[in-house]
């Protein structure tokens, strides 16, 4: 990267340092954990076991030396299995079934497919959540030809999805640092995501949705260093699947687009070959992103609005509920879901003026208490991050736990992956892994700030990564949906790690 974007760069991966470091010592002295039989998300936090901690870390490391020394070309396919048994014993030990937004969505498949569009009328979900019409339309081609609410299908696909997602971290690490060592620390990482295959029952779409989000940034990173065209078009499909699953992958839109403006800016001042060509070529692409992200949404929103005999697709309650849902607190964890978006527009009779009215009104009330309060407003935002980012389960417990109210399973080891001593199997592996990723990455940063190593792909993901944790603090909070982000800092936790180990190693060495 020219010095000067890299300059540049440092406005965001400074505060984007700072932040790692924050959540690495928050992890170091607490965990998040999540009471069992109870209604709504309600994270814990409690003292982290340092005994479990460091004997987990240590133990790690070891492992992670010996394997870097003798590179095991067999390991990835080993850990492929590994994940791929793990999940398919909790599915079948399971029998999961869909609950909350997941079931809701299930009766509207069933519903759509009976004919019956109600759910797009006034009042109903649809009307209310329309953004939910992509996960709808390909619910329906499933029910159609696998059978109405086969949930098992669902799961398949999560599972489907996990190991995509491993298989393209793999790869994303490997281009960003060419260096195989990397590579197998990322792979025995991946080994320790337990919260993501616990969500391998979770019907909807967030597992869904994580694996065209990777894919689409591993064919933007494979541009970015070898610019040829068929791999930003790769990028732009899977960013549109992505999309259609689940919307949050727009800071994806943003970042890649970013990122393809910083590549002429580099073009530029290298005064590299062709360097018109590339101009028109970028801003083609990053239109092409645009309506690859928003077009299909669109579009199918329109056929749903003839099947409902509508004049139009609903516009959904207004964005301005999130925005103020995402600056209160109450009963439940700040920032979090509350209802004040669904009960707001519920009560202005689903009218956008006067639903945005009140969300404005509630905001404005909101920042005059901040500005009474300027050091609880830090410790509401502190909070807030914490509470998403600091979770190292990413409420897949809580969420298992949550299904299996409803499962007819008499499974030993699903009732002890709830309440016995998989419970606590699970809760200590994803301590480990979170404090070893948080403090890799806290390597990675301090080594490329010493070195000025960073470089355009590397800068992708962590814009993508920071535009996540500023997006989060101003919307709806939830550890689950912060899935997506840590999973895209393996590769920098795996590069820290990599270079402790040589660090560690070079030092017994020299004794």
């Amino acid at each position: 990267m020219h010095k000067a974007l890299r300059k540049l760069a440092m406005v965001f991966f400074v505060p984007f340092t700072a932040l790692c470091l924050l959540i690495l010592a928050a992890s170091s002295v607490t965990t998040i954990y999540y009471d069992t039989d109870q209604g709504a998300d309600l994270p814990r936090f409690g003292a982290q076991n340092y005994l479990i901690l460091i004997v987990g870390a240590a133990l790690f490391l070891l492992a992670a030396y010996f394997i870097t020394k003798t590179h095991k070309k067999v390991l990835f396919s080993i850990v492929l299995i590994a994940e791929a048994l793990l999940c398919l014993v909790i599915i079948f030990t399971s029998d999961a079934v869909a609950v909350t937004d997941g079931l809701t969505l299930d009766k509207i498949i069933n519903a759509f497919n009976a004919g019956d569009y109600s759910s797009l009328e006034k009042g109903g979900y649809m009307f209310v959540y329309p953004f939910q019409i992509g996960y709808v339309a390909i619910g329906q081609i499933l029910a159609d030809v696998f059978g109405p609410s086969n949930y098992l299908v669902f799961q398949i696909i999560n599972l489907a999805a996990i190991l995509v997602s491993v298989i393209f971290l793999h790869k994303i690490t490997r281009e960003l640092f060419e260096d195989d060592g990397i590579c197998e620390v990322l792979d025995l990482l991946s080994l320790l995501m337990f919260f993501l295959y616990s969500y391998v029952t979770y019907v909807y779409n967030d597992i869904w949705s994580v694996a065209p989000g990777i894919l689409a940034l591993y064919f933007e990173i494979c541009y970015l260093k070898k610019h040829e065209i068929k791999d930003e078009l790769f990028a732009a499909l899977f960013l549109g699947l992505g999309c259609l699953l689940k919307t949050n992958l727009y800071i994806a839109l943003i970042a890649m687009a970013i990122l393809l403006v910083a590549d002429l800016l580099q073009g530029a001042l290298t005064k590299a070959d062709k360097f018109r060509g590339r101009c028109v070529m970028s801003a083609a692409f990053i239109i092409l992103l645009v309506v690859m992200a928003l077009c299909p949404l669109k579009l199918i929103g329109n056929v749903y609005a003839k099947k409902a005999g509508l004049s139009e697709y609903p516009d959904g309650v207004p964005s301005s509920t999130y925005f103020a849902m995402a600056m209160q607190e109450g009963e439940g964890e700040w920032g979090w879901y509350n209802g004040f978006n669904w009960n707001t527009y519920a009560e202005a009779d689903y009218d956008p003026e006067l639903t945005g009215e009140k969300a404005k009104a509630a905001i404005d009330e909101r920042l005059s208490e901040f500005r009474e309060r300027p050091l609880h407003a830090v410790k509401f935002y502190v909070r807030k991050l914490l509470t998403q980012w600091a979770d190292p389960t990413h409420i897949s417990l809580r969420n298992y736990e949550l299904s299996m109210r409803h499962s007819e399973s008499k499974s030993a080891f699903a009732h002890s992956l709830i309440y016995g001593t998989w419970s606590k199997i699970f809760q200590a592996v994803m301590d480990v892994a979170h404090f070893l990723v948080y403090f890799g990455v806290c390597i990675y940063c301090f080594a490329t700030i010493r070195k000025k190593s960073l470089d355009l792909p590397q800068a992708l993901l962590i814009l993508f990564v920071f535009g996540g944790m500023l997006f989060h603090e101003i919307w709806e909070g939830s550890s689950r949906y912060i899935i997506r982000y840590y999973l895209t800092l393996l590769p920098f936790g795996a590069y820290g790690i990599k270079n402790t180990i040589s660090f560690i190693s070079g030092l017994t060495k020299r004794r």
